[in-house]
């Protein structure tokens, strides 16, 4: 089977001392298999519980600091699903970031092997009524929508990732 990444997505709702972060990847199945594969439901648990190990490695070989204190993002669900036919599927995984928020302004900073983005993906960073993003650093273009309350962060297929992002956010207790 031949399957390759076209798409990636990743949203972070930010709360009061949790962020929400959802990855969806959409793939091409080049060879038309794959859907054949997984219509067995016992081949799509063991593909949905292997991406989710997978993914877990991934954010473990990560490091995630929040405020000056490191994080450990915990995948909690996936699921694989069909979109715009037999050959164009989608891998959503659900993450929860735990982490102690400061009244104010709040920095979270990601580090990482460095490398080139594969496909395009797009990154929103959504903050509650009351919050707003500072500071985004990151590769792409960055667009601040709803007075500063979401940061969009678009990359281009071939973009160099260099191995860090870091966002500064303030958010109020109590919110989210």
């Amino acid at each position: 089977m031949r399957i390759v990444p076209v798409y990636g997505e990743g949203f972070f709702h930010v709360t009061w001392g949790l962020i929400y972060y959802t990855i969806i990847f959409d793939y091409i199945d080049l060879e038309g298999e794959y859907y054949e594969y997984v219509r067995d439901p016992r081949a799509r648990r063991m593909e949905e519980r292997e991406s989710k190990r997978l993914m877990q490695e991934a954010m473990d070989s990560e490091r995630t600091i929040i405020n000056g204190v490191e994080v450990r993002p915990i995948v909690d669900t996936v699921k694989l699903h069909f979109r715009g036919g037999r050959r164009r599927h989608s891998l959503t995984f659900h993450i929860r970031i735990p982490f102690n928020p400061l009244e104010g302004v709040n920095v979270y900073e990601n580090y990482y092997e460095p490398s080139r983005a594969e496909y395009p993906y797009t990154v929103y960073w959504i903050l509650p009524p009351n919050g707003r993003v500072r500071l985004v650093e990151s590769p792409g273009r960055v667009a601040f929508r709803n007075k500063g309350r979401i940061a969009v962060i678009q990359v281009k297929r071939g973009t160099k990732i260099t191995g860090y992002e870091a966002v500064e956010f303030e958010i109020k207790r109590g919110e989210g």
